[in-house]
């Protein structure tokens, strides 16, 4: 069976993820004899940080998007509850972005403003639904570094504990799209996922061809 089709998707807890991410760090101990690449080091922690804002609550951009504090309530139509606090009928709405730059995988999320997404900052306008939209801290929810690079060494040097380091990257960034769908208005989900990439990858690899990284979205402001 070739590695293309046995990356499938799995839904696992957060406690069976934590274990499954140990299992592949030791079969990679296990393969390299303890000796393991910093490369795989690196990817690997990025994934356990990454999985842990997710899965954990560890303090992340998701919860500046996630704090209703920072919501307009004359937007979403909030209601005044209990002890000053604040009840929504609604949420923000999000365009998701699965993209890889230079950095690595990344989750991004773009605000909509009317009927167009905005990739600016913003702050107190009246049409927008969160009070204070900042980029630099809010787009970019999650991040794998370099696994781009990684995945593409693995068609050349890898072994069975990088290919699962890879199909456990692809489950975690899909659950964790999947969660912020119950959490916010999602109104579109684009990209390239890590399974995709994977496959466009082995393809360019069996023909000796050069691969170059896919376009980042692209939209009007």
């Amino acid at each position: 069976m070739s590695d293309l089709l046995i990356m499938t998707k799995t839904t696992t807890s957060a406690y069976n993820a934590d274990i499954k991410l140990r299992e592949i760090n030791r079969l990679k101990q296990k393969i390299t004899f303890g000796n393991v690449p910093a490369f795989y080091h690196a990817v690997s922690t990025s994934l356990g940080l990454a999985e842990g804002m997710f899965r954990y609550g560890f303090e992340n951009s998701l919860d500046l998007v996630l704090n209703q504090g920072n919501w307009n309530p004359k937007m979403l139509e909030g209601k005044d509850g209990e002890l000053g606090s604040t009840i929504f009928t609604q949420s923000p709405r999000l365009s998701i972005y699965k993209v890889f730059t230079h950095r690595g995988f990344e989750i991004h999320c773009i605000p909509w403003m009317k009927n167009r997404e905005v990739d600016t900052e913003l702050i107190n306008h009246p049409d927008m639904e969160f009070k204070r939209w900042i980029p630099s801290t809010m787009k970019v929810l999650f991040r794998i570094a370099q696994l781009h690079t990684f995945v593409q060494s693995y068609f050349d040097v890898g072994d069975e504990a990088d290919l699962e380091l890879i199909k456990y990257a692809h489950n975690i960034t899909e659950d964790f799209i999947e969660d912020l769908q119950t959490k916010l208005n999602v109104k579109k989900a684009h990209g390239i996922s890590i399974k995709a990439f994977f496959e466009v990858m082995q393809k360019k690899h069996k023909a000796g061809e050069d691969f170059y990284l896919p376009k980042v979205y692209d939209f009007s402001e």
